[in-house]
């Protein structure tokens, strides 16, 4: 080692000395029924689908939840069914609204705070590359990975703001594993990477930012209904993912115990994407 590197070292270790140690609370067990108690959940997308059944699921993990969308009777709907959750009328797509929005949502609950945001509100594409058109390919890319970004934007302001140590979750899909020939396939590549930079830019703040990623699930989305077959020959696993099964995962992502995942995405495919039936 050359002198100049000796000195480098020696400069290092008086700096490190210097240094403050941070202290860390000792992660505590937890109620695993309830392991979202004292929490505000703000969920877009969530009158139906995967959003509606983490609605479901977070609520009876204890946390206080908040459904959007854009129709009233739908969330109303929703609401008047399960229970014990509040709904606010919100387009992702109204940017210049977002934090009003955001600050109405929080004022739903004696809490007046959003720990837990939901990216849910997305769309899938009808054609493919050939036949698709510009409008198709705007509000697919507009919906899920602008709408995911802004609405990011809006509540980690709030999060900040508030000193509050929350979660984002983004819905993303195996397509983000695939070629992308179509905008959906494009936006979830989109969202994959939007995740690990969010991640990198909010956890100095405590803001944990993770995605979850679901091959074909059984939803409205995708022509399913309750009481259908979820049968899909084509998947690895032979079957569809039922909502509920995504939506237990994603309260373990949001709940404390998650706080060591960060900016990953936890892949739910069913082997979609991921094994060759060829074989």
């Amino acid at each position: 080692m050359g002198i100049k590197n000796k000195i480098k070292s020696v400069i290092r270790s008086i700096i490190d000395m210097t240094k403050e140690e941070k202290l860390y609370p000792v992660p505590q067990p937890m109620n695993a029924q309830k392991v979202l108690e004292g929490k505000v959940a703000l969920i877009t997308g969530g009158s139906g689908g995967i959003g509606l059944a983490m609605a479901k699921a977070f609520r009876d993990s204890g946390c206080k939840v908040i459904i959007a969308g854009t129709s009233e009777a739908k969330l109303q709907n929703c609401s008047e069914k399960m229970g014990g959750i509040q709904h606010i009328v919100l387009n992702v797509l109204d940017v210049a609204s977002l934090s009003e929005k955001v600050k109405e949502a929080a004022a739903l609950y004696p809490e007046n705070r959003i720990d837990i945001l939901v990216n849910s509100a997305g769309v899938v594409a009808h054609h493919s590359f050939a036949s698709m058109t510009e409008e198709e390919y705007d509000s697919i890319m507009d919906i899920n990975a602008k709408g995911t970004f802004f609405m990011s934007q809006a509540v980690s302001k709030h999060m900040i703001e508030k000193n509050i140590k929350g979660h984002i979750l983004n819905v993303t899909s195996s397509s983000a594993l695939r070629p992308a020939w179509t905008p959906y396939q494009m936006s979830k590549w989109a969202v994959r990477g939007f995740t690990m930079g969010l991640a990198d830019f909010l956890l100095p703040y405590g803001i944990v930012v993770n995605a979850i990623a679901p091959g074909p699930v059984a939803t409205p989305m995708l022509g399913k209904n309750e009481g259908d077959t979820i049968s899909n020959p084509k998947q690895p696993s032979g079957r569809y993912a039922m909502p509920s099964e995504i939506a237990a995962q994603a309260v373990f992502m949001v709940s404390d115990l998650g706080n060591l995942i960060v900016g990953d995405t936890i892949y739910m495919t069913g082997g979609s994407g991921v094994i060759d039936l060829k074989h």
